[in-house]
C-alpha cells in the first residue's frame, strides 16, 4: 500500500512538473508534418526543395553528415558533393557515383572514414526510388548544377520499397506509443483509467478527425475529470511536436481508431 501510494505521489510530481514546463513554452497552432508530394515530371527546383526536406528530415542524413562545415562529423560533409561526386569513383558519372553512395554506400569509402552507413531505401528509413531522386538533385546541387530529372534510371532502383511502405506496415503504432511516452499516461490492453482516460475502446468514442485533434490540440477538448496543460506537456517534453513525421502520425491515429475494446 505505501508503495503504491509512492507510486502515486511521484506520478503526480512529474505531472505537475510537465504542466509547468507546458506553461512556460510559448504556445503555438501545430499542425500535421508536411507530407511530401513526389509526382512525375518535378522541375529541377521541385526536386532539390524536395530532396533538401527528405535529407533534414525522412532520410535522416544530417545526423551523420554535416553541409559546409568545418568540423567533421561521423560521415563526410556535403556542402560541395555536387562539385566533387563526378571525379570522386573512377567509370561513376556525378549521378551515378552519388545514387550508389545512398543504395550501397560501402562500395566507396571516402579516405579518412568508416563504413557504416545504412542504406536508405531499406528500413529503417525505407527511402522510395523516386524519393531517392529528389536527393540526389539536392546533393548535385550542393556545389553544382542538378541534371537528374524524375525520368532518370537507375541500375540501382527497384531494391526500395514502394513509397506507401511508410506506414501501419512497417511502423510499429505500440512502439510509437511508448516511444512517445503515451502508455505512461494511458492504458491500451485494458479499461483501466491512468493518469490519462484508456485508449481500450478509444475508437468507439472518438473519430479519427476527434483523434487527431485530440493529439495535435490536446487543450481543445478536456475529458471531464482530468487537468488540461497534462498531455501538451508530456507530448512537448517527449519531443513529439518536433519529431513525429506524418507517416507516424496516421499510423498511431489509425491504430487508434481501431481500437473498440471487446467488441
Amino acid at each position: 500500500m505505501k508503495n503504491a501510494l509512492n507510486i502515486t505521489v511521484f506520478t503526480i510530481i512529474v505531472i505537475l512538473f510537465y504542466w509547468y514546463v507546458g506553461q512556460q513554452v510559448p504556445q503555438k497552432e501545430t499542425h500535421p508534418p508536411k507530407s511530401l508530394e513526389i509526382r512525375p515530371g518535378l522541375t529541377s527546383e521541385e526536386m532539390v526543395e524536395i530532396g533538401g526536406e527528405i535529407v533534414s528530415g525522412k532520410g535522416t542524413c544530417l545526423g551523420c553528415h554535416t553541409i559546409g562545415s568545418n568540423q567533421a562529423g561521423r560521415f563526410p560533409d556535403l556542402g560541395n558533393v555536387g562539385a566533387v561526386a563526378s571525379g570522386r569513383k573512377e567509370g561513376l558519372s556525378d549521378i551515378e557515383y552519388l545514387a550508389e553512395s545512398v543504395y550501397a554506400p560501402d562500395a566507396y569509402i571516402v579516405e579518412g572514414f568508416l563504413p557504416g552507413m545504412a542504406p536508405i531505401q531499406k528500413p529503417p528509413i525505407n527511402l522510395s526510388d523516386p524519393e531517392i531522386l529528389t536527393v540526389i538533385a539536392y546533393l548535385q546541387s550542393l556545389g553544382g548544377e542538378p541534371t537528374v530529372t524524375m525520368d532518370t534510371k537507375l541500375k540501382w532502383a527497384g531494391s526500395t520499397p514502394p513509397s506507401t511502405a511508410v506506414g501501419s506496415e512497417t511502423l510499429d503504432a505500440k512502439g510509437l506509443l511508448s516511444k512517445y511516452l503515451c502508455v505512461s499516461c494511458h492504458s491500451i490492453d485494458t479499461p483501466t483509467k491512468l493518469v490519462g482516460p484508456s485508449f481500450y475502446d478509444i475508437g468507439t468514442r472518438l473519430t479519427k478527425a476527434s483523434l487527431y485533434e485530440a493529439i495535435l490540440e490536446p487543450d481543445a477538448a478536456v475529458g471531464e475529470g482530468y487537468p488540461p496543460g497534462v498531455m501538451q506537456a508530456t507530448l512537448s517534453g517527449a519531443g513529439f511536436y518536433d519529431r513525429a513525421s506524418t507517416e507516424e502520425l496516421k499510423v498511431m491515429v489509425d491504430y487508434l481508431a481501431s481500437l473498440r475494446g471487446d467488441k
